[in-house]
C-alpha cells in the first residue's frame, strides 16, 4: 500500500539542449483525484496538506485561516483516516515550507494556497435547510459561510446567493434558478473540487515556471510517465520497471 501515491497522473520531462546539457524541466499532470477532496473511502483520507495545516506546526496561520482545533470538526477531510502511521504530519509541513522555498515561491503564493485549502474545509461545514413546501433551499446559519469568504477575499452573501439562487441563462436572458437542498450541497462539494483542481493546476504551472531554464534552448528530452496502473505489474524497482513508465 502506498500512503504517499500522488493521486494523479504525470507526465515529467528533463530537458537537454543539443550538447546535452541541462535545460530545465515539466510536469504534465492527468486526472486529479478530485473526488478525494470532499470524499474519503473508509482506510483513505484527503490530500496530505488539509492535515499538515491542521498539524499545528504553525498556530498563528491555523488561527488566520479562522480554523479550530479539531480536524474532525471538517467533514470533507474527516470521513475516514485522519493520520497515517509512520506519518508525522507536523514534520510534513515544515518538509512542503521548505518545498516552497526551494522552488522560490513568493511568501503571498504560499499563503493564497493555504487560504484556498481552509476555504475548502469551511465548505464542508456550511449548512443549508430546506424552506417548508418550497423547492428552495437557504442558508442556516453563515458563520462558516463568513469563513469562506475570509480565506477566498469574496463577498459572503453574494457567495450564498451564487450557490442557493445560482444565475443561469434561458435563451437571451440570465434567470436566478432556485435550487432546493440537495442541489445546495452538491454545488458546495463541486465548488470546493473545482477550486483544488484549479488552485493544483496552478500549482504544476508555478513549479514548471521555476523549472525553466529559459537561457538554455531545449533540444531533446527524457520522459516519465507515471499514471495509475502500473503498479499491478509485479515487478521491483528496477530499469525495467523505470522503462515501462
Amino acid at each position: 500500500r502506498n500512503n504517499n501515491s500522488s493521486r494523479f497522473g504525470k507526465f515529467i520531462r528533463t530537458h537537454f539542449s543539443a550538447q546535452g546539457k541541462l535545460a530545465g524541466g515539466d510536469i504534465e499532470h492527468y486526472l486529479l483525484e478530485k473526488s478525494r477532496v470532499v470524499r474519503q473511502a473508509p482506510g483513505e483520507r484527503s490530500y496530505h496538506i488539509f492535515y499538515q495545516i491542521m498539524s499545528g506546526f504553525d498556530s498563528k496561520l491555523r488561527d488566520s485561516l479562522k480554523l479550530n482545533h479539531d480536524l474532525r470538526y471538517y467533514h470533507f477531510c474527516s470521513q475516514a483516516e485522519l493520520t497515517i502511521d509512520g506519518v508525522d504530519d507536523k514534520e510534513e509541513m515544515g518538509l512542503t515550507q521548505e518545498a516552497f522555498d526551494i522552488m522560490g515561491f513568493e511568501d503571498e503564493e504560499v499563503m493564497d494556497l493555504y487560504k484556498s485549502c481552509a476555504a475548502i474545509m469551511h465548505m464542508g461545514e456550511m449548512k443549508f435547510k430546506q424552506r417548508p413546501r418550497e423547492e428552495q433551499a437557504e442558508p442556516d446559519g453563515d458563520e462558516d459561510a463568513q469563513n469562506v469568504a475570509h480565506c477566498l477575499g469574496i463577498n459572503p452573501e453574494e457567495l450564498l446567493k451564487a450557490l442557493t439562487k445560482p444565475r443561469v441563462r434561458v435563451g437571451t436572458e440570465w434567470v436566478n434558478k432556485g435550487q432546493n437542498l440537495e442541489q445546495v450541497n452538491w454545488a458546495v462539494a463541486g465548488l470546493g473540487k473545482a477550486i483544488y483542481a484549479r488552485m493544483f493546476k496552478w500549482l504544476i504551472g508555478r513549479c514548471n515556471k521555476t523549472l525553466d531554464a529559459k537561457q538554455i534552448e531545449r533540444r531533446y528530452f527524457i520522459g516519465v510517465l507515471d499514471i495509475a496502473g502500473f503498479e499491478i505489474f509485479d515487478v521491483r524497482p528496477s530499469l525495467k520497471k523505470f522503462c515501462i513508465h
